[in-house]
């Protein structure tokens, strides 16, 4: 949805439920998150860091409580790619994956904020490979379609094919003519 560039506010809310899902599998199945918000954030400012950081999300959650509100954005596509780099690096410790789609929206984090998710051991290396990508746009980046683009495959060789299996599901929604689906 990112590389798309889809609806912020749709991104935010899948990207807050699964850092939500992620912190609560975690609670009950007893591995530590690699990211873990208690651990970065002085006890007595978590309350306000995380209200802060779902703020949005709870605002579109509870339009029953604060319709009348308004809500400062801010600039919540950015933010946006910083959290899902969160949610990876958790996913990541939590089931031992690493999937090309993971590599991908990683390396964007990566891209957007190096003193966030580049390691000092890696600094020399991510500095060496931006030298070819330095002056493109996310947009540039993510043209011409990237699950299909032969550059890619070098470097994320399974991304085509996740991306088939993650769809598999839609198929035979998107294989069947209109009139058939109006004879229910």
């Amino acid at each position: 949805m990112i590389a798309a560039r889809e609806d912020p506010f749709a991104i935010h809310l899948l990207i807050q439920s699964a850092d939500k899902l992620l912190i609560d599998l975690a609670k009950k199945t007893g591995p530590k998150l690699s990211f873990n918000w208690d651990e970065f954030v002085k006890p007595e400012y978590k309350d306000f860091v995380l209200g802060a950081i779902r703020e949005t999300s709870n605002f579109l959650k509870h339009a029953d409580r604060d319709h009348d509100s308004s809500l400062h954005v801010g600039d919540i596509a950015k933010t946006n790619i910083l959290q899902i780099g969160i949610c990876i690096v958790n996913y990541r410790g939590l089931f031992s994956e690493w999937t090309d789609h993971m590599r991908l929206m990683f390396n964007v984090a990566k891209l957007v904020s190096p003193s966030g998710f580049v390691l000092p051991d890696q600094r020399e290396q991510f500095n060496a490979a931006l030298q070819n990508i330095q002056n493109m746009t996310l947009a540039e980046y993510f043209e011409p379609n990237i699950w299909d683009d032969p550059r890619f495959r070098i470097v994320l060789p399974h991304l085509a094919s996740e991306k088939a299996e993650d769809l598999q599901d839609t198929q035979p929604l998107y294989s069947t003519g209109i009139s058939d689906m109006q004879k229910d």
